[in-house]
Order: C-alpha cells, then structure tokens, then sequence
C-alpha cells in the first residue's frame, strides 16, 4: 500500500524534530549565559568551540528517538504492542550505544576534536575540561533525555 502525506501532514510531523533542535539551541544559550557571568572569556570560547559536538547528539537523539517513536505510534494504532515494546526497545538501547560511542571516541580522539574544532594554546584547556563534562559524561544523558521523551 503506497500513501503519501499531504503538506499539511509533513509541516505538523516536522514540528517536534524542530522543536527539539530549538530546545537544543537554547541549551546552549543558557549554559553561555551562566559561563558568561563568570566574565572569562576563554572559558565563553571553550563553550562556543564545543557547541558543534553538543548538536551532534541532536542527530543521534532524532534518528533513535523520533525513528523509534514513529513506528510506535503507527504499532500503537494498529494495536500492535509487540511492536511497540521492540521499537522502544531498540531505540533506547541503540541510542545508549550511540551515546557511549560518542562519548568513547571523543574521549579516545580528544586531541585531533579539539584541534578540528579550533581550539588552540590559550583555549585548549578550557574546551578541554567542557568537553571532558559535556560530551565525555554528558553524551549518554543528553541523548537519552531525548529519546526517553
């Protein structure tokens, strides 16, 4: 059976993945506010030159946990809760291991990611000590907090 959506479908289906990018967004406005009024700005750098990480896990959450969750919404209609339990399941369990491998190879390669994201002599400390709380302990949290939603 071949459906398409019609316009008005795809705007309203689009509207949480936006809304979860723009709550991502204002994560990081917030945590530059509360870094700012510490009036350094090397550590305000450390967390503009970590941001692109941090929006890494936005795909990661979305394909794990808006995937999962519309093949539960359809199972759910249909009535199929065999279905359902597998989906969540395995978009709980692949986002996990997404976000431990994040965490893993930004851990393992730290050095190569800080250079990449521009970090230099004055600022590779500070981005060094972000990253290390953000993304090295941060990722599986931040990823499941999404996809929990």
């Amino acid at each position: 059976m071949n459906q398409s959506l019609s316009p008005q479908a795809v705007i309203a289906l689009s509207i949480p993945t936006i809304i979860s990018s723009l709550v991502m967004v204002l994560y990081n406005l917030a945590d530059t506010y509360f870094v700012g009024m510490l009036n350094d700005p090397i550590q305000n750098a450390a967390v503009t030159l970590v941001a692109p990480v941090i929006l890494a896990f936005n795909a990661v959450n979305n394909l794990f946990g808006v995937g999962a969750s519309s093949i539960m919404s359809r199972a759910l209609g249909t009535k199929d809760f065999d279905t359902v339990r597998k989906s969540s399941a395995f978009g709980f369990y692949c986002a996990f291991a997404g976000g431990v491998l994040m965490s893993i190879l930004c851990t393992v390669f730290q050095n190569p990611l800080l250079a990449l994201l521009g970090a230099d002599s004055t600022t590779h400390a500070a981005t060094r000590n972000y990253m290390i709380w953000t993304v090295n302990f941060g990722a599986v949290p931040a990823i499941l907090n999404v996809v929990l939603a």
